[in-house]
């Protein structure tokens, strides 16, 4: 079994307890996940499955579409709702005010690693260090929040969507948020709608599914790379660049450039690079 699910991830658990249910379940052992969601965050979920855990890291790379409810009057030590309150207020805001400064939420943007992250410093996540006791420096990272919309508010909570580059921290936002309008903000609940082409929708599978019910919603290795261009080559040039060759290829393209290659007959090789007119094999479906 080769693939990928789009798992709907329930609130409470770890993404890495997602792949240690489904890995149960299915009766299979490699399974992997596609970046990472919090315990608190709900939503999309890439699963990886046998030969599909190759192509994992193309998706992670993706721009990513999430929902978030925010809570003003309070920070916390984590980012959201589940951590140690450090900080309280009682100011109101108004809409205005709320509207002016969610739209400065959206540009480019230098964004510090929040210390509760699944970020790896020195092998182990930032969350593992702080644990113990030990806080870190972080190096700044630039992200792109491409569009923010208020969906709805009252007078103590405030509903977001955030289309955001790879790597933004949504509590980094919100908090950066809550501190502009002067009466902090934290983040109460958070669900991730869509990672690239991947949207959560009836094809999505849950972990209270039975086995036969998500085995029927695998989707392809490459059904997952349709952002790729696609290319096809006859069988002989298939049959070198599975043993690890680069063959001529004229694409006229000025730059390096993956794309998905399929033989003549429609088989699905995997991923090469394309640079100088010459194929390489970059990331390949195991055969016979």
């Amino acid at each position: 079994m080769d693939g990928f699910l789009i798992l709907d991830k329930p609130a409470g658990i770890t993404s890495a307890q997602c792949v240690y249910k489904l890995r149960s379940v299915l009766g299979i052992k490699k399974i992997g996940h596609c970046g990472t969601l919090d315990p608190l965050a709900t939503g999309l979920l890439p699963i990886s499955i046998g030969e599909g855990t190759k192509f994992s890291n193309y998706l992670t790379d993706k721009d990513k579409l999430y929902e978030v409810v925010i809570k003003f009057g309070l920070e916390t030590d984590t980012g959201d709702i589940t951590g140690k309150i450090v900080s309280k207020s009682q100011k109101s805001y108004s809409l205005n005010n709320l509207e002016t400064e969610v739209k400065k939420t959206e540009g480019y943007q230098e964004q510090l690693p929040p210390m509760y992250s699944a970020l790896k410093v020195k092998g182990k996540p930032l969350y593992y260090w702080v644990r113990k006791g030990v806080y870190l420096s972080r190096e700044e990272r630039k992200v792109n929040v491409s569009e923010v919309t208020l969906i709805d508010h009252n007078k103590k909570e405030a509903k977001l969507r955030i289309a955001c580059s790879k790597g933004t921290y949504i509590r980094g936002l919100v908090e950066d948020l809550g501190r502009r309008m002067k009466c902090y903000a934290t983040v109460k609940s958070l669900r991730r709608l869509k990672i690239g082409h991947l949207y959560l929708d009836s094809h999505s599978c849950n972990l209270h599914d039975r086995k036969e019910e998500i085995l029927s919603k695998v989707n392809s290795c490459d059904s997952m790379l349709i952002d790729f261009k696609k290319i096809c080559i006859n069988l002989e040039d298939a049959k070198k660049v599975r043993n690890g060759l680069s063959i001529d290829y004229n694409a006229q393209l000025k730059n390096k450039r993956l794309v998905r290659i399929y033989t003549e007959t429609e088989l699905f090789v995997g991923l090469g690079e394309i640079l100088e007119n010459k194929l390489f094999p970059k990331r390949l479906l195991a055969t016979n």
